[in-house]
């Protein structure tokens, strides 16, 4: 008998032992601070001051998927515009077993069940087939919580407006196209000397411009360093569409004497140099705050050229369009990307008209009376010369 309450008493000690072991398995340890975050099994609940680039960061390890993130959440209007408690579905992650998951707390009618049997021996056996009816019946509309899921996937054919890029590099350095007969009255003054004596200049560099006029410059005002660039030519009618002109950087005036003007490099898009024209720079605003509508009037232009003159475009490149500001573009505005598809043969010899293809969007960064620059925002497929740029979306209709 002693023996035996022995052994008892050793078999209690080694499983008090135990616990604390089989507590920590249960629970794992929080994660090390500063380790990658990891997609969670259910819909990412948004806190203030998330971005979709953000999230796409953090949890797809990769900030240019946003887009996904987007089309995969279709009650997004605006990808500007996420508020704290929107939850999320995560692209590639399976949402189903989120609703199951939650179903654990709802233990609690059982409790209430055994309060209400408190009278004598009904008491007994009316818990027993309470819990069953309800978890029998809870799963069924689990997955009907769950059906949302497949919409954004049949959304995703019909992308929604490009979003706005609103990047301080976008708005400095997208180039644009200037006349040919207005070539040579580009800007105010020419880039003349650097304090080093450096001929390629950048970031915090000294340098000097020389005014062609009199011009009313004050310390404090900023120029943007201009470089004309190829020809292009508009592949609808054959003429010139202009001369590119690059952005390379940006210069803030530090001393102003008659013609000469001293300035520091405050933001470079490229390597300087001397004999770059200046102009009068104001920041475009992006109007990031806005929402484009759908267009009220037919604006209709071609893909003229691409930045770096590639027969192919995708995504986050940029392009010029053959209609501007005379024909009410603006900058924000958005155009559909199509490309016309040949009209078919019928066996009665008539030709049957076919529908264009859709290709992408591209959102308005720079604009000026005759031209636009575009920068890609969604594609498809890839985008070519010659291809239709039809408004669709526009800022102020």
């Amino acid at each position: 008998m002693k023996r035996t309450g022995w052994i008892g008493l050793g078999s209690l000690a080694l499983l008090a032992c135990m616990l604390p072991v089989l507590a920590g398995a249960a629970n794992p340890p929080d994660p090390a601070p500063g380790s990658p975050l990891v997609a969670p099994e259910g819909p990412y609940v948004v806190k203030k001051g998330d971005t979709l680039w953000g999230i796409s960061r953090d949890l797809l390890q990769d900030p240019l998927l946003w887009p996904r993130l987007w089309e995969t959440n279709s009650f997004i209007t605006n990808p500007h515009r996420i508020y704290p408690g929107d939850q999320l579905a995560v692209p590639g992650k399976d949402l189903a077993p989120a609703p199951p998951v939650a179903e654990a707390p709802k233990l609690a009618p059982p409790a209430q069940t055994v309060e209400a049997p408190k009278p004598p021996p009904p008491a007994a056996p009316a818990p027993a087939p309470a819990p069953a009816p309800p978890v029998a019946a809870m799963p069924p509309p689990a997955p009907v919580a769950a059906t949302p899921a497949p919409a954004p996937v049949a959304a995703m054919p019909a992308p929604e407006p490009a979003v706005p890029p609103a990047s301080r590099h976008a708005m400095v350095c997208s180039p644009g196209l200037v006349p040919e007969q207005k070539v040579d009255s580009v800007g105010i003054g020419t880039l003349v000397k650097s304090a080093e004596e450096r001929l390629m200049l950048s970031m915090e560099d000294r340098v000097v411009v020389g005014l062609d006029d009199n011009h009313a410059v004050k310390k404090g005002d900023q120029f943007l360093v201009a470089r004309t660039g190829r020809r292009l030519i508009n592949p609808r009618t054959g003429q010139s569409a202009g001369r590119v002109l690059y952005a390379v950087g940006l210069l803030d005036v530090t001393e102003v004497q008659a013609r000469v003007v001293q300035a520091r490099v405050s933001y470079s898009c490229g390597p300087i140099g001397l004999g770059d024209r200046v102009i009068p720079y104001a920041p475009l605003l992006f109007p990031d705050d806005k929402t484009p509508q759908p267009a009220r009037r037919s604006v209709s232009g071609v893909i003229v050229d691409s930045l770096r003159g590639e027969q192919l475009m995708g995504m986050q490149q940029m392009a010029f369009v053959d209609v501007g500001a005379d024909q009410g573009v603006a900058l924000g505005d958005v155009f559909a990307l199509r490309r016309p598809n040949l009209p078919a043969p019928m066996q009665t010899g008539v030709f049957l008209p076919m529908p264009s293809d859709r290709l992408g969007d591209a959102v308005v960064i720079r604009v000026v009376e005759r031209s636009v620059t575009v920068l890609l925002t969604s594609s498809a497929r890839e985008v070519r010369v010659g291809d239709q740029a039809i408004l669709s979306h526009q800022i102020a209709p």
